[in-house]
């Protein structure tokens, strides 16, 4: 278990001929511009990452939360308690669910809490299970169903390196849970696009779900593309894979399974190119993403200089590109404010909201969060 935990904090693109907007060409008519702002006077950095109905959730850390409304106001402040009866073991993933503040923790499954951090309901799902690392939501509606991120449940391979990643990559990425008989299935496999399933060693794919609807929407972190399901009879069928060929990137390395370890040399050696949020509207996608950074200009930074790598990381650009309802690329490099920092938070308004980084601006006793809207030049 050591060595699990180890590989764990370790962590810190091949398109498929077969996925669409493989050659297509593009506008340029779009951008994203700040139209207005929220501020939070809260003296500590809060990271803004749900909302529901005009609601705002962000944290402090893990175990303090606030929840803030359209006009900055903070309308509650959760405090996890971590000892006595109701103590949280940890939090694998918060968010809102059902329109109330959830946790997925540890050893107790799904915990949800009132605004003033009481608990109020507590879904348990089978035992003995471990996630190899945070995700966005604690859990989805799947009909009368739940669906959460799939934790690991059997670790006997762990020590079997080649072994336990061949089974964790064709494994279903969702562990669906029927509350009225207790038992579980899995959900949502990895489609044969996916660079996953070549056979070599990509670490880690730390999905991201994103669920309008009855559409679903998935991006991994070794891969410029996305992928679209369709939930149907309590069920979610793959559609497509589409992929952002972009110029100048820098692809997410890879080794061979045998040598696992070659993979964690190269990512010290350049910044990899990572879909970083994806927004789901009536009419339109819009991907945020870095393109990465290639060892020639990397090497002139020192990663053991914390101030000097965090401030090299925050001036690298971040891009948005837009698709349509029907997935194809409208455009690319679509370059955003600098000094933001991407939230997953978009309103029914098509709004996007990023935060002030103050590391890049300069500490404030605030925090602040920008709205920014899709826009096309005349």
């Amino acid at each position: 278990m050591k060595n699990l935990l180890f590989t764990i904090l370790i962590i810190g693109i091949f398109g498929c001929s077969k996925d669409k907007n493989s050659n297509q060409s593009i506008s340029s008519n779009y951008e994203l511009e700040i139209t207005d702002s929220i501020r939070v006077d809260y003296l500590e950095e809060l990271i803004l990452f749900d909302i529901d109905d005009g609601r705002f959730l962000a944290k402090k850390d893990l175990v303090s939360y606030i929840i803030f409304d359209e006009t900055g106001k903070i309308t509650s402040h959760i405090e996890l308690k971590t000892d006595g009866p109701n103590a949280i073991n940890m939090v694998y993933s918060a968010g809102f669910f059902g329109g109330r503040f959830t946790i997925m923790d540890l050893n107790k499954g799904l915990i949800q809490f009132t605004n003033e951090g009481e608990i109020i309901n507590n879904i348990s799902i089978p035992e003995d299970y471990i996630y190899m690392h945070p995700y966005n939501r604690p859990a989805f509606e799947l009909g009368s169903k739940l669906a959460y991120y799939r934790p690991e449940r059997d670790l006997i391979d762990w020590e079997d390196q080649e072994k336990f990643y061949k089974e964790y990559y064709k494994t279903p990425l969702l562990e669906v849970f029927d509350p009225i008989t207790k038992e579980v299935e899995l959900k949502m496999e990895i489609p044969e696009t996916s660079i996953y399933q070549d056979g070599d060693f990509h670490f880690l794919y730390h999905p991201q779900i994103v669920k309008r609807g009855k559409i679903w929407y998935l991006f991994l972190m070794a891969e410029l593309k996305f992928y679209v399901y369709e939930e149907k009879d309590e069920d979610l069928i793959f559609r497509e894979s589409v992929s952002l060929n972009i110029k100048d990137h820098v692809p997410f390395p890879q080794a061979d399974l045998q040598n696992r370890y070659e993979l964690f040399s190269k990512l010290e050696k350049v910044i990899s190119s990572m879909i970083e949020q994806l927004y789901a509207f009536d009419d339109k996608i819009i991907l945020i993403y870095r393109k990465g950074v290639n060892e020639n200009i990397v090497q002139n930074y020192n990663r053991e200089n914390q101030s000097e790598w965090r401030e090299f990381l925050e001036s690298l650009p971040k891009y948005a590109a837009v698709f349509d309802s029907e997935y194809k690329l409208l455009q690319d490099d679509i370059e955003l404010p600098k000094g933001i920092i991407s939230t997953p938070v978009a309103n029914k308004d098509g709004e996007i909201f990023v935060q002030k980084n103050q590391s890049y601006f300069g500490e404030e006793d605030w925090n602040t969060y920008y709205k920014l809207k899709l826009t096309e030049k005349k």
